[in-house]
C-alpha cells in the first residue's frame, strides 16, 4: 500500500484501540478481520463478524473528511459490485438494497485522528447489514477478497483528504438515499419528524415538517430514525 505501514492483527478489541496501543503514526493504519468490541457512531455497538475494520491514522479531520471519505468509499466499492447502488445515509453510512455496508468513525485521541471503517465482507451479522461478498459473488461470480477491501479501505481515507468541498459534496449528493422519505432528526435539545427536501451534508438538512420548513445545522443534527 505505497509506502504507509499497515499492520494486521489477528483480533482486536477495535482497530482504534489497536492503533493506539501499537503507537501507530501519522498516515499509517491497522487492519483486523477480528474486531471483538466495534464501535459505531454515537456509541453504538458495530458488530464485526465476518468483515474488515480498518483504522488509519491522520494528524487531524476537517469537517469535510467524513464526507470525502463516504462518496470516495462508496465509489470504490461500487467498483467491486457494479450492478447494485451504493447509497450513502446521512451522514456517513453506506448502505445497497436498504441494508447497511460500512459504517465510519472518525475520533481524534492522543493527538491523533484515527478515521475507523468497518465494511462487511464475508456475511451479514445482522439483520439490518448485507455482506460485500454476497452482494459480488451473485454477478461477478467471484468474492472479493479481505485483502483487497483492506487496501481499498486505506487508499480512500488518504486519497479523502485531498478531495475539496465542492468535488466531496457533488458525490456525496450523486448517493444520498434520505431526501424524499420521512425521517426524525435529534437537533440540538429537539427532536423533529419530517420529509427531508434537501441536504447539504456539510451545511445543514431542510426538513418539511407539520408546522413548515425547518432548517436543522448539519454540526448539531444525526438522524435517530430506526434503519
Amino acid at each position: 500500500m505505497d509506502n504507509h505501514r499497515v499492520l494486521f492483527l489477528d483480533e482486536v478489541t477495535s482497530t482504534q484501540d489497536a492503533a493506539i496501543e501499537h503507537d501507530l503514526q501519522i498516515g499509517e493504519a491497522c487492519v483486523s478481520f477480528n474486531q471483538t468490541s466495534g464501535r459505531g457512531r454515537r456509541g453504538n455497538e458495530w458488530n464485526s463478524s465476518g468483515g474488515v475494520a480498518v483504522t488509519v491514522v491522520l494528524e487531524k479531520a476537517s469537517p469535510l473528511l467524513p464526507i470525502a471519505l463516504a462518496a470516495t468509499l462508496a465509489s470504490r466499492l461500487n467498483n467491486l459490485i457494479p450492478k447494485h447502488h451504493i447509497g450513502i445515509k446521512w451522514p456517513n453510512d453506506l448502505y445497497v438494497d436498504g441494508k447497511k455496508l460500512a459504517g465510519i468513525l472518525i475520533e481524534q485521541r492522543e493527538n491523533r485522528c484515527l478515521v475507523g471503517v468497518g465494511v462487511n465482507v464475508l456475511e451479514a451479522p445482522i439483520p439490518t447489514s448485507v455482506a460485500m461478498a454476497t452482494l459480488a459473488k451473485s454477478q461477478l461470480g467471484s468474492e472479493p477478497k479481505k485483502g483487497v477491501v483492506a487496501e481499498l479501505v486505506v487508499s480512500s481515507v488518504l486519497d479523502a483528504t485531498q478531495v475539496d468541498e465542492n468535488a466531496a459534496v457533488t458525490a456525496w449528493r450523486k448517493r444520498d438515499i434520505l431526501v424524499g422519505t420521512i425521517q426524525t432528526i435529534q437537533s440540538g435539545s429537539n427532536t423533529v419528524t419530517g420529509t427531508v427536501l434537501s441536504i447539504d451534508p456539510c451545511h445543514n438538512m431542510i426538513l418539511q415538517t407539520e408546522c413548515g420548513i425547518l432548517e436543522l445545522p448539519a454540526a448539531t443534527s444525526t438522524i435517530v430514525t430506526p434503519c
